[in-house]
């Protein structure tokens, strides 16, 4: 079994490639950024989970790296108590939503 790579994340941190995760509440806005394209290989998984107070006002920003593209957009946000999203690169600067 493939382990993934488990890390916490806060506001305007850039996210690794495995599990990000909030360890505190968000109390606010939030904004992360994906890795840059360079270093990732097509396969690898991106998942973000959101804390509990996530919500339209607490919302988390999830923005590309460069040109890269989330699913053609270039952020995507949470706004859901817990939210989480799995992002995989499959391409050149290409992130799908799954």
């Amino acid at each position: 079994m493939l382990l993934s790579q488990v890390n916490t994340i806060d506001n305007n941190g850039t996210c690794s490639v495995g599990i990000n995760y909030f360890n505190n509440n968000h109390g606010g806005a939030e904004t992360i950024r994906l890795p840059a394209s360079a270093g990732l290989t097509a396969g690898e998984s991106i998942r973000i989970k959101a804390a509990g107070d996530c919500s339209a006002t607490n919302k988390v920003t999830v923005l590309i790296a460069g040109s890269q593209t989330i699913d053609g957009e270039n952020a995507i946000v949470l706004e859901s108590p817990n939210a989480a999203v799995e992002l995989v690169y499959v391409a050149a600067d290409l992130f799908k939503i799954f």
